[in-house]
């Protein structure tokens, strides 16, 4: 059975350390943790900062010294140091290259504003209202990789993913980011991937639910966000014996591949 969570979700996205030292974020906070404005936060500097530098195709170096990842977006890696190119990482920094270099941006911040890189998280708008973010995924030149408590935009940056992907624009015409069988997760790991299999087993245990895919493959959906998946109708149980789509990140963990869940967006379920 899964962990009894408060019947009534609070009204906003909320922080909270737990007695291990890891930071969560829902909508069903225990009494201490701290408030958060899930539509983000205008950019308390000046509005518009010139562009100086683009790294990939998913930050942005500002004149001024700030480096800024752009919030629900992830683009392939380009060749750094003995790592090789991601498959459309070259092409996904001179799109963005063209898009913003010589320009002035304005940020709108994150819930959650830096990283663990202290880098600044935020949406991106130039002058005249172009989403930098939107304007990536239209062209297929990144994926959306919804994080909480950073969330707000995250369904609609999914329908413009989406429509990319029906008429296989950019990346998505490329093999590497095709949905692949899960059996085949132990040898793609260290890759983003979309993988389908029937999930077998749900086993809650300490922090996470594991859906168990019949090849061997885990999803860890962290219990604080149980409600979260539940509400969207991808709830654990609720998909239990059904044939699904998963997105993420694979990771080798005591030999087994395992994906982090922490959105139901990364969850598509198969007819």
């Amino acid at each position: 059975m899964l962990a009894a969570l408060p019947s009534v979700a609070a009204d906003g996205i909320f922080r909270w350390t737990d007695e291990d030292g890891q930071a969560h974020f829902g909508d069903r906070p225990p009494p201490d943790a701290e408030r958060l404005d899930d539509g983000g936060n205008e950019d308390d500097g000046t509005r518009y900062r010139g562009v100086e530098r683009i790294p990939d195709g998913d930050t942005i170096h500002l004149a001024d010294g700030t480096e800024v990842r752009v919030i629900g977006i992830n683009a392939p890696e380009v060749a750094h140091r003995d790592d090789p190119a991601e498959a459309g990482g070259p092409q996904a920094r001179r799109f963005l290259q063209a898009l913003v270099a010589g320009k002035r941006v304005r940020l709108t911040l994150g819930a959650e504003a830096t990283d663990k890189y202290d880098r600044t998280l935020a949406h991106v708008f130039l002058e005249d209202g172009t989403n930098v973010a939107k304007r990536l995924l239209a062209a297929g030149h990144a994926f959306v990789t919804p994080r909480p408590p950073n969330t707000a935009k995250a369904r609609a940056y999914s329908k413009v993913e989406r429509q990319a992907r029906e008429a296989n624009r950019g990346l998505w015409d490329r093999p590497h980011y095709a949905v692949r069988p899960a059996a085949q997760s132990r040898d793609l790991r260290n890759t983003f991937r979309r993988l389908r299999g029937r999930v077998a087993t749900v086993t809650p245990k300490r922090k996470y639910v594991y859906l168990g895919f019949a090849s061997g493959l885990q999803a860890l959906l962290p219990k604080d966000r149980t409600e979260a998946f539940n509400q969207a109708g991808k709830g654990p149980e609720a998909l239990l014996g059904r044939t699904i789509v998963v997105r993420g990140w694979v990771r080798m963990r005591n030999g087994s591949p395992r994906m982090r869940l922490f959105h139901s967006l990364q969850v598509e379920t198969v007819p």
